[in-house]
């Protein structure tokens, strides 16, 4: 399930006492030490599987080395900071039933509209994983965020003056009142100075995307799947906006759909977007929605500064060796 952060278990090494005389052996690498555990090289391959592949099929051999070095690191790093949180929850004796780790599984079939256990079985074999895999990572995610919940979450307090403070500095005269809707949105990015194999990849990923919801796939599943916004977990659901919120080209075209459809596909310098308009609204009730809107922007700012100090104090206070280059 690809909006879930992945996160590996270590995957089991090839060679050792089965393999024949004079046949090669393929030794594993380990390219980091976190505290007392290791990370493997061929668990940042299993990790990153779909997209090294594409990387592998989709770009010229000119850049396909140093893109495949730049991919490694961020996977790497991602699974420092995992091992991290998975190491401080074990300290916090942090606890996640296999029962959750179920429901969770059937919430996310139940999103993506996987009804048949052949849906199932296909889907997972998409992403490159095995049901106790998938069980893993879930039982992961969970766990990190439970830690995340008890550590930072449950700190953070975002109060009425807060929230019209923030509203003072992005508001200007009536724009209070301006018109107002709730949106769903999916982003295919590119990177700040894509090439034109970046931009074809894609746009590729947009269009399948637009295929899935011209089908009649739910737009929710399509995002968590497609998307790679910051919404994208919450199935694109962006809230509601006010005209001036958005980048000028998006809100054109948002503001001149109807409530429950869809746009094409836009094209900016950031990537590609698809759009949905859930709802117009207008007057009291969208002030009022505007203001959580609000206090949920700020209580996500708050959020992103708290993890950002809590991570660099665990890393801080961890023996961390990376040996990916060695």
């Amino acid at each position: 399930m690809r909006r879930y952060h992945t996160i590996l278990i270590p995957a089991l090494l090839l060679g050792g006492q089965g393999a024949a005389a004079g046949q090669a052996v393929l030794i594993d690498k380990v390219v980091a030490v976190v505290n007392d555990e290791v990370i493997t090289l061929s668990e940042i391959h299993k990790e990153g599987k779909p997209l090294i592949q594409r990387i592998r099929e989709e770009l010229s051999e000119d850049t396909r080395a140093r893109q495949m070095q730049i991919t490694q690191r961020q996977i790497l790093d991602a699974l420092i900071l995992r091992r991290l949180q998975l190491q401080e929850a074990k300290k916090e004796k942090v606890v996640v039933e296999q029962s959750e780790v179920t429901a969770t599984i059937e919430q996310i079939k139940k999103e993506r509209g996987l009804t048949t256990d052949a849906q199932f079985t296909e889907a997972l074999a998409r992403e490159s994983l095995t049901l106790e895999e998938l069980r893993t990572r879930v039982w992961e995610q969970l766990t990190v965020d439970r830690l995340i919940t008890r550590k930072v979450r449950t700190s953070i307090v975002v109060s009425d003056e807060e929230v019209a403070r923030y509203s003072e500095t992005q508001a200007d005269g009536g724009s209070q009142q301006s018109a107002s809707m709730r949106i769903r949105h999916i982003f295919i990015g590119v990177p700040r100075e894509p090439s034109p194999e970046d931009v074809a990849a894609a746009r590729t990923r947009a269009a399948e995307a637009s295929e899935r919801l011209k089908r009649g796939d739910d737009f929710g599943g399509v995002a968590a799947e497609y998307s790679d916004g910051a919404t994208a977990r919450e199935g694109g659901d962006v809230g509601v906006i006010r005209q001036g919120d958005m980048d000028p080209v998006l809100e054109r075209v948002a503001f001149a759909l109807k409530p429950g459809s869809i746009s094409e596909i836009i094209h900016t310098a950031g990537g590609f977007h698809i759009i949905k308009v859930e709802e117009r609204m207008t007057g009291d009730a969208a002030t009022a929605e505007a203001r959580e809107q609000i206090r949920q922007r700020v209580f996500l700012q708050k959020l992103k500064q708290r993890m950002d100090a809590y991570l660099a104090e665990l890393k801080q206070k961890a023996y961390i060796q990376v040996r990916l280059d060695q």
